[in-house]
């Protein structure tokens, strides 16, 4: 029978709101234009959906197959989730282009989910190790927010990092300390009243924050296929940049900031190992987040490390087409542009160029 207690009753009313916001924000979200972003938030929308009428109280048995189909959605979100942080945060993440062997596993990891919720309907050893994979998602993409903290040059993002890697900090130790509560205590109406207004937070707080990253200003720029790879010819002088504000435009600070950055440019003062934007800003004599405010605005980067690659790969391609460059390592290239090993230098040459170095120098010398 379903429970009728005053805070049953408030538990569940708290639910149907949060069930009423996630319609609304679907509603909304199918009114934009078609994009990953839209997706994902549609996709995690549906699977706290799930959860929150999964732990409703409610007894399974109530449920019939019905309890099936939200087991999948919601034991779905820690993917969902990972999936929607990577895209936030990784300028460079693309799915698309994952290797077949990934995708395949992927595949077949699919089925065993569909087989241990859909068809066993959990309880089994399978959905412990889903669990277990969960949590490794779930942490791992607090690694990803934590992880480029530093180098983001959007204010607003970099705020939600933040939010995310506590959020994730305090969800995790509340669980923890749910775990280890006695059993009385775990089904306790109180706890279910607590997860339900703690959803109603989060899902208010989190979907909100994606709307504003969603219209932030400033787009991750590179060059196009056609630059860096359409000819052999070495390319202009200048650093790659999509100018997003003219500099007429500019303050007379900002201005003098903007030549003093084209001047270390010019200089190739970003071949410094281990150059951070906030050794940079100090080089500069500036403060940190007016550099990084400069950069996005005017060079149209969202992260510095992009910036970096981008000049640092130019440089690269450059002496990899001149035939003085022919015998020198490509170890003591990348030592040369700033990399520290030559596993970073290889991976952002080969996001560029989709080729490797030495793939690129073998192509360069085999058209000679």
């Amino acid at each position: 029978m379903i429970p009728t207690t005053l805070l049953s009753q408030l538990d569940l009313l708290i639910r149907m709101l949060v069930l009423g916001q996630l319609l609304l924000l679907g509603g909304l979200l199918l009114r934009e234009p078609a994009s990953r972003l839209r997706h994902l938030l549609l996709a995690c929308g549906l699977s706290v959906a799930g959860l929150v009428l999964l732990t409703a109280p409610i007894p399974d048995e109530q449920y019939g197959l019905l309890r099936n189909v939200l087991l999948l959605l919601t034991d779905a979100f820690a993917f969902l989730f990972w999936l929607l942080i990577c895209h936030l945060f990784e300028d460079n993440f693309a799915p698309g282009k994952w290797p077949r062997p990934i995708k395949g596993l992927l595949g077949i990891l699919a089925l065993v989910y569909v087989y241990a919720l859909g068809v066993l309907a959990g309880g089994t050893v399978l959905h412990d190790f889903i669990h277990a994979v969960s949590l490794g998602l779930i942490l791992h993409a607090g690694y990803i927010a934590y992880r480029g903290f530093a180098d983001d040059l959007l204010d607003t993002r970099r705020r939600a990092r933040i939010m995310v890697v506590l959020g994730i900090a305090l969800y995790s130790t509340i669980l923890v300390i749910f775990e280890f509560a006695e059993e009385r205590y775990r089904n306790a109406a109180v706890f279910g009243l607590a997860n339900a207004t703690f959803l109603f937070l989060v899902i208010t707080i989190t979907v909100s924050r994606q709307f504003r990253l969603r219209y932030e200003p400033g787009k991750l720029t590179q060059k196009g296929e056609a630059q860096l790879q359409g000819s052999l010819k070495p390319e202009p002088d200048d650093y790659p940049a999509n100018q997003s504000q003219s500099s007429s435009e500019l303050p007379p600070t900002d201005q003098r900031l903007s030549d003093a950055l084209d001047a270390f440019i010019a200089d190739s003062g970003y071949h410094q190992n281990g150059l951070t934007i906030s050794k940079l800003a100090r080089y500069l004599d500036c403060p940190e987040h007016r550099l990084r405010r400069l950069i996005n605005q005017t060079r149209g980067y969202r992260n510095f490390n992009s910036l970096l690659n981008d000049l640092r790969v130019r440089d690269a391609r450059n002496r990899l087409l001149d035939p003085a460059f022919d015998d020198k390592p490509i170890l003591s290239i990348a030592l040369e542009l700033g990399y520290d090993s030559i596993g970073p230098f290889n991976r952002a040459f080969k996001a560029a160029m989709e080729q490797t170095p030495g793939e690129f120098r073998r192509a360069v010398q085999n058209r000679r």
